[in-house]
C-alpha cells in the first residue's frame, strides 16, 4: 500500500542535507592544507548545494503528496540516517566528493519525483548514496 511521506520524514530529509553539508565543509577546512584548490572548490560547491536542498526541502510541502510503498519509504529514511551520520564515515578526499556527488543526484531524484510524482528514481539514487556512505 504506497501513502504520502510525512512532514516530518521531509524534515529529517532536510536536516540530514543540512548536516551533510556542514560535514563537507568541515572537512574542506579540517583538511584545507592537505587539499588542492580544485578539491575546495568542488566541496564548496557541493556544500553550498545541498545546503540549499536543505532549504528547499522545508519550503516544498508538496513532496507530502509523494505516495511510496513503505519498504521505499525505508530507504529514504536510512539515507536520511545516513547522511547525518556521515561525518564519522569520511575518510578522504574522495569518498567526501563521491558522497557529495551521490547526495546530490538524490537531491535532483526528489526535485523530480516532486514535479511529475514519478518516484522510480528517487529509491535507486537512495540506496546508491547509503551504499556509498557506508562502503
Amino acid at each position: 500500500m504506497n501513502k504520502p511521506l510525512t512532514a516530518e520524514d521531509i524534515f529529517q530529509l532536510s536536516k540530514a542535507f543540512h548536516a551533510l553539508s556542514t560535514v563537507l565543509g568541515n572537512y574542506r577546512y579540517d583538511h584545507w592544507d592537505e587539499l588542492s584548490a580544485k578539491q575546495r572548490s568542488v566541496l564548496e560547491s557541493d556544500q553550498w548545494t545541498l545546503f540549499n536542498t536543505a532549504s528547499d526541502l522545508n519550503a516544498k510541502s508538496v513532496l507530502a503528496k509523494i505516495n511510496m510503498a513503505q519498504g521505499d519509504i525505508d530507504v529514504l529514511k536510512e539515507a536520511t540516517s545516513s547522511m547525518q551520520a556521515s561525518a564519522k564515515k569520511i575518510q578522504t578526499i574522495k569518498h567526501a566528493i563521491n558522497i557529495a556527488t551521490k547526495a546530490l543526484a538524490l537531491g535532483g531524484a526528489i526535485y523530480l519525483a516532486a514535479s511529475t510524482g514519478n518516484v522510480t528514481t528517487l529509491i535507486p539514487a537512495a540506496s546508491v548514496l547509503i551504499k556509498e556512505i557506508n562502503g
